[in-house]
């Protein structure tokens, strides 16, 4: 049997001590504030980057280094037979593209990279389920395409306010602006890898409410895994937990954003998830 390397990106939303934990390797990836790049989990912390936020700095995420994901290959593959890499959803970054393209052609049979529409927590949840699938003796093209038929994350983001939003282009000053005049709070749509406005509402309240509507409707839940993921709010988070437990009748696990993600939605967002469970 192949001695497999798993590997995901920063945006899967995972310390240095959880990847060890659960031997997964991961390419960090940029973050530049105010013009200064920093190296997420290296040489930056999540609590910084909140400060930063707070304080209206510029901050940005970047695709990882091409370079540094190369090296990351070969030097796996001085000690594996493979490398399986589950990248960022490729409607949020072009590293996806960039990885299966590179991987197709020098890198053929060494490395596998799976057309991912994943982000944060549910990549690892993927990624155990592809460590069970070759613990059973899958190969990695198998994994590859059981994850691409039958994976599947559904999320609903809703932000405390909207000036990180905005701050990153997500969205218009203008609009920005207006909703905040208005007491409107957005509800983001994650469905197959983007990010879409699913609905608006008057009240954090109502939009918790929606939120687990939206993630719960039209499924049976037991064909899924269920969790509650917050931005450095664990009370919210908390009772957010117990509305969709309440819901679906299932275990619902609690995650945090990490930097990558945290640039992008801001401190206090909360977001509902569910993904499919892979049969194998």
């Amino acid at each position: 049997m192949n001695k497999i390397a798993l590997m995901v990106d920063s945006s899967a939303d995972i310390t240095k001590e959880e990847a060890q934990e659960l031997g997964i390797f991961v390419l960090r990836m940029p973050v530049i504030i105010d013009g200064k790049e920093y190296i997420e989990s290296e040489t930056i912390t999540d609590e910084e980057v909140v400060d930063a936020l707070q304080q209206h700095k510029s901050v940005k995420t970047a695709q990882p280094i091409i370079g540094d994901m190369i090296q990351m290959w070969d030097r796996l593959l001085e000690e594996y037979d493979e490398v399986f890499y589950l990248p960022l959803t490729s409607a949020l970054s072009g590293t996806n593209k960039t990885a299966l393209n590179l991987a197709k052609e020098e890198y053929a049979g060494k490395v596998t990279v799976v057309q991912s529409e994943f982000v944060c927590y549910p990549t690892i949840r993927v990624m155990e389920m592809a460590k069970g699938m070759f613990d059973k003796g899958y190969t990695t093209a198998q994994v590859k395409e059981k994850i691409e038929k039958e994976g599947e994350l559904m999320a609903v983001l809703i932000p405390e306010n909207l000036e990180t939003l905005k701050a990153g282009g997500r969205i218009s000053p203008a609009v920005a602006s207006l909703a905040g005049l208005l007491k409107i709070v957005p509800l983001l749509n994650i469905c197959h890898g983007s990010i879409d406005l699913q609905d608006k509402v008057r009240t954090l309240k109502k939009a918790y409410q929606r939120g687990v509507e939206v993630v719960t409707q039209g499924v049976d839940p037991e064909d899924y895994e269920w969790m509650v993921i917050d931005a450095f709010d664990k009370e919210k988070s908390e009772m957010c937990k117990e509305m969709l437990e309440k819901a679906v009748g299932q275990p619902v696990s609690q995650h945090a954003f990490k930097t990558v993600i945290l640039s992008h939605v801001g401190k206090g967002t909360i977001g509902f998830g569910r993904i499919k469970k892979i049969r194998y």
